[in-house]
């Protein structure tokens, strides 16, 4: 199968971490492809979507599916707080970098979102919303922070903060969790997120 593709040590040096070729990317199609199961990959392969998010894949698995993508041409991620056996530091970010090539992070800690900026690699950091109490808090943490992507999460609650985010932060932002009908997709883009992420594989065009 295409993920057990060996990969040159070479690669690592020319993998693509540039933000710019993203949102390009996402401007043509806004969406990225969120797999928990390996056996997910291959329907986000044959997909259109420029970027895939790996969530809980286990580190030592992780090699040959993020070449499988970046074969494809497509950006791979990994979100670093539930890769299981990955150190959730600046050793495990480096690791992701220097031996996976990985083209950017995702991860809740603003701490390793200056880990991933240490080893220029791409850092998306989480946003998960339960109510509006936190929000103040969160906001300062990614002004602290200042990744290159914000993701929001649940998608539900991204027009009731994107005002407010956008007011002190005009930084990309993804919309994710419970993205599952097209009319969702839509609501967000139409509020200004510059993509979608989704593991509902029928919103991979």
């Amino acid at each position: 199968m295409a993920t057990r593709t060996i990969v040159p040590p070479a690669h690592v040096r020319r993998v693509d971490v540039s933000v710019t070729r993203l949102l390009e990317a996402f401007g043509r199609v806004p969406v990225a492809a969120v797999i928990r199961r390996a056996e997910e990959l291959p329907r986000a392969l044959a997909s259109q979507v420029p970027a895939v998010f790996f969530l809980r894949a286990p580190a030592f698995h992780l090699g040959p599916l993020v070449w499988a993508v970046q074969a494809r041409g497509k950006l791979a991620f990994v979100h670093v707080d539930l890769i299981a056996g990955l150190g959730k530091d600046r050793a495990g970010i480096a690791f992701l970098a220097r031996e996976i090539g990985v083209n950017g992070i995702i991860t809740s800690h603003s701490g390793l979102v200056a880990a991933a900026r240490a080893e220029r690699v791409i850092a998306v950091q989480r946003l998960l919303l339960y109510d509006d109490l936190g929000l103040s808090s969160a906001l300062a943490a990614l002004e602290h922070a200042r990744p290159d992507i914000v993701e929001i999460l649940p998608g539900v609650i991204f027009p009731l903060v994107v005002d407010q985010i956008r007011a002190r932060l005009p930084l990309p932002m993804i919309v994710g969790g419970f993205v599952r009908e097209p009319a969702q997709r839509e609501s967000a883009l139409q509020r200004g997120a510059v993509a979608i992420s989704t593991s509902t594989a029928e919103l991979w065009p």
